[in-house]
């Protein structure tokens, strides 16, 4: 009961952090832009403190899920239509930025957590310590100590930035360029992408750092998640060879993409048994065991924080291209399940970071009634030089939120379901 507690009271804090800044985002955007701000109000429903200042109404209110930021004008009416200080009387471009600001405070948030989460430690580095023994770097020639500079000519700083690389799915060949004793060199490294079985779990680390059989995670959507493999399961053995670590696991399935394989688990005093057939899922590795690491700094922070962006994009563009379904995605029952399993400060504001990141790029998504829907009505109007009519405007609004809870439901159902 008490863990529970703690759950609901960080992802609360991480509602209401991302939230905030979120309409603080276009709070100070409107402000500047001299656009009237009604209300700024952090929490829903009844308030328990208000200050008006200048103008605003500030307020603190009891239900911690998010806040807003009451702009005047953005609904308008008769009283609002004339004022100078109306959203409605400001051009496309101002609009524009009012309307992105709180997707930019998202990641402007983002950006600060990972400075100061990555700042205090250090990274890890593209400079090669120790390859797998099936490395298909080893066959190109490279030697240990080699630091990996580009891949298909584009840089590369960090080895988040290896392990995060996309190829064109028919695409198995790349050129790498190096560094080895202060001279630059080149090569081609073949069959950097190759096919893998993934049934879609993440494994638990231990104090040492190193990778256990017991699941951390099971993936909304995968095939782990849909015959039932949950968190706290260890597993025991994978097609009667025994599995005393991740590495072990990994290295029984992954060669049995499309193949149904039998997965042994320990659950509380049970010893259970799933058929599973492991997913084919195009993987780029070029067989890197270990790498250097040094000291963190601000643009490390910052190439971190771009290399995430670009995979909660990717993430998108893969659902939006039929390559992942909707079963895949997780709600906030799903997000809770991450948060309960965080651990350390560290942890837990590097998680904050990652929602952040996420929600700005689902609000910039052209959806009505998102931020981004809200910003494509006013290019239609700037490219119309007419106003999209308030009856058409509150149609696709409601339409767009309908499909918005309907997908809300589902995934939280499905996520409800997977945890169960």
């Amino acid at each position: 009961m008490v863990s529970f507690l703690i759950t609901v009271v960080k992802l609360l804090v991480i509602i209401v952090a991302v939230a905030t800044i979120h309409e603080f985002g276009h709070f100070l955007a409107s402000k500047l832009l001299k656009v009237g701000v009604d209300e700024f109000s952090i929490g829903f429903g009844p308030k328990i403190v208000q200050k008006k200042f200048k103008g605003t109404m500030y307020s603190l209110r009891w239900l911690p899920l998010g806040g807003y930021c009451a702009i005047e004008g953005e609904e308008e009416t008769e009283e609002n239509k004339n004022s100078e200080s109306s959203y409605q009387r400001k051009n496309p471009l101002e609009k524009i930025i009012i309307l992105s600001m709180g997707v930019i405070f998202n990641f402007i948030l983002a950006l600060v957590v990972f400075i100061c989460v990555y700042l205090p430690g250090n990274v890890a580095t593209t400079q090669i310590k120790s390859f797998t023994s099936d490395s298909v770097l080893i066959d190109a020639g490279l030697q240990e100590n080699d630091k990996i500079l580009s891949i298909n000519n584009k840089d590369v700083e960090l080895y988040s930035q290896i392990s995060n690389f996309k190829l064109d799915s028919d695409v198995k060949d790349v050129q790498i360029e190096y560094e080895r004793d202060g001279n630059v060199y080149n090569a081609t490294v073949e069959d950097a992408q190759r096919i893998e079985g993934k049934i879609g779990i993440n494994f638990k680390i231990d104090d040492q750092g190193n990778s256990t059989n017991v699941i951390e995670l099971t993936g909304a959507g995968t095939s782990a998640a849909e015959v039932g493999l949950k968190s706290g399961d260890t597993i025991l053995s994978v097609n009667g060879v025994s599995t005393p670590d991740a590495y072990a696991i990994v290295n029984e399935i992954e060669d049995k993409a499309g193949q149904e394989i039998s997965v042994q688990v320990q659950r509380g005093e049970e010893v259970l048994e799933f058929n599973v057939i492991p997913e084919a899922q195009k993987v780029f590795d070029l067989g890197i065991q270990s790498v250097a690491t040094t000291k963190s700094n601000i643009g490390y922070a910052f190439i971190e924080t771009v290399e995430n962006i670009k995979n909660i994009v990717g993430s998108y563009v893969d659902l939006f291209t039929g390559k992942v379904s909707i079963s895949n995605m997780s709600g906030i029952v799903g997000i809770g399940e991450v948060v309960s399993k965080s651990s350390g400060v560290l942890n837990f504001f590097y998680l904050m970071a990652m929602i952040s990141m996420a929600v700005g790029v689902a609000n910039i998504l052209p959806f009505p009634p998102l931020d981004g829907g809200k910003i494509v009505l006013v290019l239609i109007e700037a490219i119309t030089r007419k106003k999209v009519s308030e009856k058409v405007e509150l149609t696709i609004s409601y339409i767009g939120l309908g499909l918005l809870l309907a997908l809300t439901f589902f995934v939280t159902i499905k996520d409800i379901i997977r945890i169960v």
